[in-house]
Protein backbone atom coordinates (compact mmCIF):
# COMPACT_ATOMS: atom_id res chain seq x y z
CA UNK A 1 0.00 0.00 0.00
CA UNK A 2 1.25 3.62 -0.96
CA UNK A 3 0.25 6.65 0.12
CA UNK A 4 0.76 9.84 -2.22
CA UNK A 5 1.48 13.09 -0.80
CA UNK A 6 -1.20 15.62 -0.95
CA UNK A 7 0.33 17.83 -2.98
CA UNK A 8 0.61 15.18 -6.03
CA UNK A 9 -3.08 14.63 -5.40
CA UNK A 10 -5.26 15.91 -8.10
CA UNK A 11 -7.68 18.27 -6.73
CA UNK A 12 -11.44 18.17 -6.81
CA UNK A 13 -12.99 20.99 -9.17
CA UNK A 14 -13.82 24.07 -6.81
CA UNK A 15 -17.60 23.82 -7.18
CA UNK A 16 -16.78 20.19 -4.94
CA UNK A 17 -15.42 21.25 -1.80
CA UNK A 18 -16.26 24.36 0.07
CA UNK A 19 -13.86 27.59 1.79
CA UNK A 20 -13.39 25.33 4.94
CA UNK A 21 -10.97 22.85 3.52
CA UNK A 22 -8.49 25.24 2.19
CA UNK A 23 -6.00 27.46 4.08
CA UNK A 24 -7.60 30.95 3.61
CA UNK A 25 -5.52 33.57 4.90
CA UNK A 26 -7.22 33.88 8.15
CA UNK A 27 -6.87 30.01 9.06
CA UNK A 28 -2.64 30.53 7.94
CA UNK A 29 -2.21 33.94 10.41
CA UNK A 30 -4.65 31.17 13.20
CA UNK A 31 -2.22 27.94 11.97
CA UNK A 32 0.83 30.46 12.95
CA UNK A 33 -0.56 30.92 16.47
CA UNK A 34 -1.64 27.61 16.81
CA UNK A 35 1.45 25.78 15.48
CA UNK A 36 4.52 27.73 15.96
CA UNK A 37 5.31 25.46 18.88
CA UNK A 38 5.36 22.41 17.25
CA UNK A 39 6.99 23.72 14.29
CA UNK A 40 9.73 25.39 16.24
CA UNK A 41 9.96 21.89 18.33
CA UNK A 42 10.03 19.15 15.75
CA UNK A 43 12.95 21.44 13.91
CA UNK A 44 15.26 21.45 16.59
CA UNK A 45 14.05 17.59 16.91
CA UNK A 46 14.94 17.18 13.51
CA UNK A 47 19.33 18.79 14.21
CA UNK A 48 18.14 22.69 13.16
CA UNK A 49 20.16 24.94 16.35
CA UNK A 50 18.46 26.68 18.53
CA UNK A 51 20.63 29.95 17.25
CA UNK A 52 18.82 28.94 13.62
CA UNK A 53 15.20 27.57 14.73
CA UNK A 54 13.21 31.01 15.04
CA UNK A 55 14.19 31.94 11.07
CA UNK A 56 13.74 28.39 10.24
CA UNK A 57 10.13 28.57 11.88
CA UNK A 58 9.25 31.49 10.02
CA UNK A 59 10.30 30.27 6.80
CA UNK A 60 8.45 27.16 7.74
CA UNK A 61 5.78 29.52 7.23
CA UNK A 62 6.76 31.60 4.37
CA UNK A 63 6.10 28.13 2.76
CA UNK A 64 2.89 27.72 4.05
CA UNK A 65 1.59 31.23 2.52
CA UNK A 66 3.40 30.63 -0.55
CA UNK A 67 2.16 26.91 -0.91
CA UNK A 68 -0.97 27.45 0.80
CA UNK A 69 -3.27 26.25 -2.02
CA UNK A 70 -2.00 22.64 -2.28
CA UNK A 71 -3.50 21.87 1.07
CA UNK A 72 -6.72 20.36 1.06
CA UNK A 73 -8.63 19.20 4.30
CA UNK A 74 -10.50 16.65 2.61
CA UNK A 75 -7.01 14.51 1.54
CA UNK A 76 -4.91 15.25 5.16
CA UNK A 77 -4.51 16.94 8.59
CA UNK A 78 -2.88 19.83 8.59
CA UNK A 79 -0.35 19.08 10.59
CA UNK A 80 0.61 16.09 8.26
CA UNK A 81 1.23 18.82 5.38
CA UNK A 82 2.97 21.09 7.83
CA UNK A 83 5.32 18.31 9.28
CA UNK A 84 6.21 18.00 5.32
CA UNK A 85 7.55 21.40 5.04
CA UNK A 86 9.16 21.24 8.01
CA UNK A 87 11.28 18.41 6.93
CA UNK A 88 12.33 20.36 3.84
CA UNK A 89 13.01 23.28 5.61
CA UNK A 90 15.05 21.12 8.76
CA UNK A 91 17.33 19.60 5.49
CA UNK A 92 17.97 22.90 3.76
CA UNK A 93 19.17 24.15 7.04
CA UNK A 94 21.20 21.19 8.02
CA UNK A 95 23.25 21.25 4.80
CA UNK A 96 23.86 24.99 5.72
CA UNK A 97 25.08 24.37 8.91
CA UNK A 98 27.42 21.60 7.36
CA UNK A 99 28.43 23.72 5.05
CA UNK A 100 29.96 26.72 7.93
CA UNK A 101 31.21 23.66 9.46
CA UNK A 102 28.86 25.49 12.52
CA UNK A 103 28.93 22.49 15.15
CA UNK A 104 26.04 23.15 18.12
CA UNK A 105 25.10 20.91 21.06
CA UNK A 106 21.49 20.63 20.11
CA UNK A 107 20.62 19.10 23.62
CA UNK A 108 21.98 22.02 25.70
CA UNK A 109 20.10 24.47 23.50
CA UNK A 110 16.84 22.44 24.57
CA UNK A 111 17.84 21.73 28.05
CA UNK A 112 18.32 25.49 28.72
CA UNK A 113 14.73 26.65 26.80
CA UNK A 114 13.08 24.20 29.02
CA UNK A 115 15.19 24.54 32.03
CA UNK A 116 14.46 28.37 32.29
CA UNK A 117 10.75 27.63 31.32
CA UNK A 118 10.34 25.29 34.17
CA UNK A 119 12.42 27.14 36.94
CA UNK A 120 9.94 30.31 35.87
CA UNK A 121 7.42 27.69 37.47
CA UNK A 122 9.27 27.52 40.50
CA UNK A 123 10.46 24.23 40.67
CA UNK A 124 14.33 23.66 39.87
CA UNK A 125 14.06 19.96 40.70
CA UNK A 126 12.05 19.42 38.16
CA UNK A 127 14.16 21.61 35.95
CA UNK A 128 17.03 19.48 37.01
CA UNK A 129 14.47 16.24 35.95
CA UNK A 130 13.76 17.60 32.36
CA UNK A 131 17.05 19.21 31.72
CA UNK A 132 18.66 15.42 32.12
CA UNK A 133 15.44 13.54 30.47
CA UNK A 134 15.79 16.01 27.32
CA UNK A 135 19.44 15.57 27.32
CA UNK A 136 19.13 11.71 26.93
CA UNK A 137 16.44 11.98 24.34
CA UNK A 138 18.16 14.62 22.07
CA UNK A 139 21.28 13.29 22.12
CA UNK A 140 19.91 9.46 21.20
CA UNK A 141 17.98 11.21 18.02
CA UNK A 142 21.22 13.01 16.81
CA UNK A 143 22.92 9.50 16.65
CA UNK A 144 20.25 8.69 14.12
CA UNK A 145 19.98 9.03 10.30
CA UNK A 146 18.27 12.21 8.82
CA UNK A 147 15.57 9.87 7.26
CA UNK A 148 14.82 7.45 10.49
CA UNK A 149 15.56 9.86 12.80
CA UNK A 150 11.83 11.98 11.20
CA UNK A 151 9.63 9.08 10.74
CA UNK A 152 10.43 8.33 14.64
CA UNK A 153 9.74 11.73 15.37
CA UNK A 154 6.78 11.56 13.72
CA UNK A 155 5.45 8.47 15.01
CA UNK A 156 6.79 8.03 18.51
CA UNK A 157 7.29 11.44 19.53
CA UNK A 158 4.65 13.47 17.64
CA UNK A 159 2.00 10.84 17.75
CA UNK A 160 1.10 10.74 13.52
CA UNK A 161 -0.08 7.40 12.37
CA UNK A 162 2.71 5.41 10.00
CA UNK A 163 0.69 6.55 6.62
CA UNK A 164 0.71 10.06 7.91
CA UNK A 165 4.14 9.89 8.23
CA UNK A 166 4.49 8.10 4.92
CA UNK A 167 2.65 10.87 3.55
CA UNK A 168 5.01 13.68 4.94
CA UNK A 169 7.49 11.46 3.83
CA UNK A 170 7.05 11.05 0.24
CA UNK A 171 7.36 7.10 0.68
CA UNK A 172 4.99 4.24 1.10
CA UNK A 173 3.83 2.78 3.81
CA UNK A 174 5.98 -0.22 3.96
CA UNK A 175 9.11 1.99 3.69
CA UNK A 176 8.08 3.89 6.71
CA UNK A 177 6.81 0.82 8.67
CA UNK A 178 10.71 -0.36 8.12
CA UNK A 179 12.62 3.05 9.02
CA UNK A 180 10.34 3.31 12.15
CA UNK A 181 11.67 -0.16 12.92
CA UNK A 182 15.12 0.42 12.65
CA UNK A 183 14.77 3.78 14.15
CA UNK A 184 13.25 2.57 17.12
CA UNK A 185 16.71 -0.01 17.20
CA UNK A 186 18.96 1.96 16.88
CA UNK A 187 17.21 4.95 19.33
CA UNK A 188 17.47 2.11 21.92
CA UNK A 189 20.84 0.93 21.08
CA UNK A 190 21.95 4.91 21.47
CA UNK A 191 20.51 5.44 24.57
CA UNK A 192 21.90 2.68 25.84
CA UNK A 193 24.98 4.32 25.09
CA UNK A 194 24.41 7.66 26.32
CA UNK A 195 22.70 6.68 29.19
CA UNK A 196 26.23 4.63 30.60
CA UNK A 197 28.12 7.88 29.29
CA UNK A 198 26.49 10.17 30.87
CA UNK A 199 25.18 7.95 33.95
CA UNK A 200 21.44 9.65 33.13
CA UNK A 201 18.77 8.37 35.07
CA UNK A 202 16.06 6.59 33.66
CA UNK A 203 13.51 8.85 31.59
CA UNK A 204 9.92 8.00 32.89
CA UNK A 205 7.23 7.66 30.42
Amino acid sequence: MSVTPASRRRQAPPDQASESTYLTRERQRALYESHFGFVWRNLRRLGVSEAAAEDAAQDVFLVVHRRHDSYDARWSRVETWLFGIVLRVARDYRRSQRRRRYRFDSSADVEDVLERRVVADGDPDAALTRRESVALLESALDALGNKKRAVLVMVDIEGFTVPEAAEALGVNVNTAYWRLRAGRAEFERALTRVRGFHKYPEVSS
